[in-house]
C-alpha cells in the first residue's frame, strides 16, 4: 500500500499522470514503432438512470487522464515526445457509451465503440452483469477490456484473453473485511458474530459465499445469512431475520438504494445492528449513517478513498486539479475510470503501438510501482487469470457525519469503534434502560 510520501506541491498537478505512464523505468521496448495520431478509449458508463451520478464521475476521470495526458511533458524520468504530450505524435481521446445500467445496452455499446468508432481499449462498465456481457463482446471483438469498478470473481474465472480486473475483487474485500475483524480484537475477547445481509444478485451471493468460506477457515461465526430481494419487497422480514440473529456485526452487501431503504427499515423495527460494514457504492453507507440510530455504528469499504490520497503525492495533485476542474471532490468512481485510463496509457507507450493485440501483450506484462497510480494499491501487475495481484481496498467509518479510514493500519487516521462482542445494539440498549426505570419507578412509588 501506498505510505510515507510527501505531499506533492501544487505546481506539479498538471503534469502527475505522465509519472503514471513512466512508473519507474521506461518502457519495455527499447525502440518501439512510431505511433502518432488520435487513440481512442472506449468508456462504458451508466450517464442516465439509478446510476447516473457514478457514470457522470467515471466520465469526468477518464476526461481527466486524458487531458492531463494530452498536455504534459517534461515529467522527470519519462521520455518527452515518445508518444504522448504537446511534443509526441499522439493524442488521447475518450469515446463514452452510456449504458443506462443495461447489460444488453453495454454489449451492444462495446460493438459500437468497437466497429462504429475504432476504439483501441474499453473501460467500463459499472455493475457485474454489464462488465460479464460487455466484456464477454470484446472477447469476440479481440479488443481489451479494463475493468476497475466490478468486483464479481467470475470475471477473472472465465479464461478470457482480453479482459482485465485492474480492481480488487470479491475475494479481496472478504479478505480485508475479516483482517478488520481480527484487527478489533483484544487479548481473551470473545469472536464477533457476524450477520450477512446481501442483494439477491450476483454481485451479493458472491461475497455472501466468499465470507462464509474465510469466516469458517478463520473461525469467525455466521449466524445469519439473509437476501435482500431489493426494492419490490417489503424488507421487513430480512431485518427481523438479522435481529433474531443478534450480531456483533452486520456485513451489508448493498445493491443501489438499499441503504436508505434497509436503513428506514431497522428503524422502523426498533433494532440498530451494534455495526454494520457496507460493501458497495460509497453512498450507500453514506445515506444509512444519515439515518437517526445509525450515526458512528456504519464503516464501509471501499477501492479508492479520498483522506487516503494526503499519502501519495500522485493521487493528492490530481485530486486537487479534479476538484479544480469539476468543482467537486473526486470520488471513488472517478478515481477507478482514471486510474484505468492510465493503466491503458502505459500499456500503448509500453507496446509502442495502438494495435489492440500489441496493447494486450502489454496489459499481460506491465508492472507498475504504487506510486504511479492514485490508488491505495501496491501496484499494477496481473496474475494469469488478469485480475491485479497488487490491488486492495480500505475501510472507512463513520465518525462525527465523515468517513475516516481505519484500514490498513499503516493508512488509518483514527482506530476502528465498535461495541465489544455480545453488548446490545443501541435501540435493544434504549429500551433496557427505559424497562429498569419504569420498574425501579414502580418499587419506589409502591
Amino acid at each position: 500500500m501506498i505510505h510515507g510520501f510527501r505531499r506533492a506541491s501544487a505546481a506539479g498537478f498538471a503534469l502527475l499522470c505522465i509519472a503514471v505512464l513512466a512508473g519507474c523505468g521506461g518502457g519495455d521496448n527499447p525502440e518501439p514503432p512510431a505511433v502518432s495520431g488520435e487513440v481512442k478509449i472506449g468508456l462504458l458508463a451508466p450517464l442516465t438512470g439509478g446510476n447516473a451520478e457514478a457514470g457522470r464521475d467515471a466520465q469526468r476521470g477518464a476526461e481527466l487522464a486524458s487531458r492531463l495526458i494530452n498536455t504534459g511533458e517534461g515529467w522527470s524520468g519519462y521520455s518527452a515526445g515518445q508518444i504522448w504530450g504537446p511534443t509526441g505524435h499522439t493524442r488521447l481521446s475518450i469515446v463514452t457509451l452510456d449504458t443506462k445500467g443495461d447489460r444488453q445496452r453495454a454489449a451492444d455499446g462495446t460493438s459500437t465503440l468497437v466497429n462504429g468508432d475504432g476504439v483501441a481499449g474499453i473501460v467500463g462498465a459499472f455493475g457485474a452483469e454489464a462488465t460479464l456481457d460487455a466484456s464477454q463482446r470484446a472477447e469476440r471483438l479481440q479488443t481489451p477490456f479494463v475493468s476497475g469498478d466490478a468486483a464479481f470473481t467470475a470475471l477473472t474465472e472465465r479464461g478470457l484473453s482480453w479482459f482485465f480486473r485492474a480492481g480488487p475483487d470479491a475475494a479481496d474485500y472478504a479478505s480485508a473485511f475479516i483482517s478488520l475483524l481480527r484487527n478489533t480484537e483484544q487479548p481473551g475477547q470473545a469472536r464477533r458474530r457476524v450477520a450477512v445481509l446481501h442483494s439477491n444478485d450476483a454481485t451479493g451471493t458472491d461475497l455472501n459465499s466468499i465470507v462464509a468460506e474465510y469466516g469458517e477457515e478463520a473461525g469467525y461465526q455466521i449466524v445469519a445469512s439473509v437476501p435482500d430481494e431489493g426494492d419490490d419487497t417489503d424488507p421487513a422480514a430480512a431485518v427481523a431475520a438479522i435481529r433474531a440473529a443478534a450480531p456483533d456485526v452486520v456485513l451489508l452487501a448493498a445493491a443501489a438504494g438499499a441503504g436508505e431503504r434497509l436503513g428506514n427499515a431497522f428503524q422502523a423495527s426498533g433494532y440498530t445492528p451494534p455495526a454494520v460494514v457496507v460493501y458497495g457504492a460509497p453512498t450507500e453507507a453514506a445515506r444509512l449513517a444519515a439515518i437517526p440510530g445509525f450515526a458512528g455504528r456504519v464503516s464501509r469499504q471501499v477501492s479508492w478513498s479520498l483522506p487516503i490520497t494526503r499519502a501519495n503525492p500522485l493521487a493528492a495533485a490530481v485530486t486537487e486539479r479534479y476538484q479544480h476542474d469539476f468543482g467537486a471532490p473526486m470520488t471513488a468512481d472517478a478515481a477507478t475510470a482514471f486510474a484505468a485510463v492510465t493503466i491503458y496509457a502505459r500499456a500503448i507507450e509500453d507496446a509502442g503501438s495502438a494495435t489492440r493485440e500489441r496493447i494486450r501483450s502489454a496489459l499481460v506484462a506491465i508492472d507498475l510501482p504504487g506510486a504511479a497510480t492514485i490508488m491505495p494499491w501496491n501496484g499494477v501487475r496481473f496474475d494469469g487469470t488478469h485480475q491485479n495481484t497488487l490491488s486492495a481496498t480500505a475501510v472507512e467509518q463513520d465518525t462525527d457525519g465523515t468517513f475516516a479510514t481505519v484500514y490498513p493500519r499503516d493508512l488509518a487516521t483514527t482506530s476502528v469503534n465498535w461495541p465489544l462482542p455480545g453488548s446490545p445494539a443501541p435501540a435493544a440498549l434504549a429500551a433496557t434502560r427505559s424497562r429498569t426505570r419504569a420498574a425501579f419507578t414502580g418499587v419506589r412509588n409502591g
